[in-house]
């Protein structure tokens, strides 16, 4: 695909709105609301009560950060590191090894969009590895939106949209 033509249609796609309707579609999926009445003794109700223990039990067999990325890499045939693979990115082996080892707590987004971009994840793994990584793409973020229009063409060639990036006048993915 052309250059411009990828611009055309990246710009067509966060215009429309449509880009932020799909993702808000994965994140509002998760949602659900009850107007059950109080359960005596607290303002919460039993369905509330329930939804919270349900949501902790949950979060108890999700998935870490680091497991989720090894389970992505390994999808794609990459079950050791590869600096020629994951050097494109700027991982490094130690960065990689801290991630997929949860020694990480606090990886920058950059990097969380690198490995999405890198391991060339759709937008609900790409929301799935934001979420666990403690962020969220934002509609307000040209930087995210253009990252993600990008994802969903099927556009992960670091070059492309880093140039992208610099024409808007946006904050690189690299330092």
């Amino acid at each position: 695909m052309r250059y411009k033509e990828l611009k055309e249609k990246i710009s067509i796609l966060i215009s429309s709105g449509s880009l932020v309707e799909r993702y808000l579609k994965i994140y509002e999926d998760n949602l659900e609301t009850d107007d059950s009445s109080p359960v005596f003794g607290h303002s919460l109700s039993s369905y509330q009560i329930e939804n919270v223990r349900s949501r902790l039990k949950k979060s108890k067999q999700t998935k870490s950060l680091g497991k989720y990325i090894q389970i992505l890499a390994a999808s794609k045939g990459h079950f050791q590191y590869d600096a020629g693979f994951f050097g494109q990115a700027q991982i490094t082996n130690p960065t990689w090894s801290k991630l997929i080892n949860d020694k990480r707590p606090n990886p920058e987004r950059e990097t969380i969009l690198r490995i999405a971009i890198l391991l060339k994840c759709n937008l609900e793994q790409t929301h799935e590895l934001l979420a666990k990584a403690g962020y969220v793409a934002s509609d307000c973020n040209n930087r995210d939106q253009l990252v993600l229009g990008c994802i969903e063409m099927g556009v992960y060639d670091f070059a492309d949209i880093e140039e992208l990036i610099a024409e808007e006048g946006l904050k690189s993915l690299f330092r």
